[in-house]
């Protein structure tokens, strides 16, 4: 690891760390963000930046060596923080909610055993104004049987 490593393009641009590639070589990279990997104790993701030789033009239009940035995400058991290095204005990517298959919704005066004033709607429809809860398939299907209305803007398909 030479001193070029610390000055490459884009070093500037964000925190570094030492990263470990599958055929052992140890490389400085720039994090560019991070994420936790989906499931329970998933652990943490970084994409990191390195740069590579790519083709590129000169003013007079030869082609030369230039460099170029390549992006892969790597867990962060192979990833070394280095001293001196401020992590904490990397960019952290949140887990989107999962969206339900469908909503229920209560409105007022709902008697919940009879399904009278509950309405079904899709899981996305932003139509649902009372009280909403997420439901399943099987959920929905229950309500539609026991009565529930089917929402007239987003028409669930539920019997």
């Amino acid at each position: 690891m030479d001193s070029a490593a610390d000055t490459s393009p884009g070093a500037e641009d964000g925190p570094r760390v030492l990263v470990t590639l599958p055929d052992e070589q140890r490389l400085f990279a720039v994090v560019r963000r991070r994420r936790r990997a989906p499931g329970r104790g998933g652990g943490w993701w970084y994409l990191l930046e390195l740069s590579l030789w790519a083709a590129g033009r000169g003013p007079d239009g030869k082609v030369r060596a230039d460099p170029g940035p390549v992006e892969f995400w790597a867990p962060a058991e192979v990833c070394e923080p280095l001293d001196g290095e401020d992590y904490s204005d990397v960019l952290t990517d949140r887990p989107r909610p999962r969206t339900p298959a469908f909503l229920i919704e209560e409105t007022p005066g709902a008697d919940t055993d009879t399904g009278e004033h509950l309405v079904v709607h899709r899981g996305y429809c932003a139509a649902a104004s009372g009280i909403v809860y997420p439901a399943g398939t099987e959920t929905a299907h229950r309500a539609a049987a026991a009565g529930a209305a089917r929402c007239q803007v987003c028409t669930p398909p539920v019997p």
